[in-house]
């Protein structure tokens, strides 16, 4: 799928496993809206544990993904870190840096000062 109407299409380098042990594989995912961010902000496991929005922003814009009927965050928990990562680097390629998605606590790889020069 191309990036026209209905998204940019994307093939999850693991997929995504459901409880009948079906792979999906791939999918579609389309450029967020302001709508996105206002209703996604207001699903109920953000207050509790606000590292959620990812899985919740990429449930909103993801049109498809294989066979499933319905992409949910709770669906988007049963993903592979190596395709949850790939999503989120896709969502943030096609959408402006302001609407960046990360999982909080993520820190990028320095080395410790001791080690520089070893």
């Amino acid at each position: 799928m191309s990036d026209d109407s209905m998204g940019f299409g994307f093939v999850l380098p693991k997929g995504l496993v459901d409880e009948e042990g079906t792979v999906h594989r791939e999918g579609a995912i389309r450029l967020a809206t302001g709508n996105d961010e206002i209703i996604g902000d207001r699903h109920p496991n953000l207050s509790e544990y606000p590292d959620y929005r990812p899985l919740v922003m990429l449930s909103r814009t993801i049109v498809e993904l294989g066979t499933l009927p319905l992409v949910t965050p709770e669906a988007l928990e049963n993903l592979f870190l190596i395709d949850l990562d790939y999503l989120l680097d896709l969502y943030n390629s096609i959408n402006p840096g302001e609407a960046e998605l990360g999982m909080s606590g993520e820190q990028p790889a320095t080395p410790y000062p001791s080690c520089i020069g070893r």
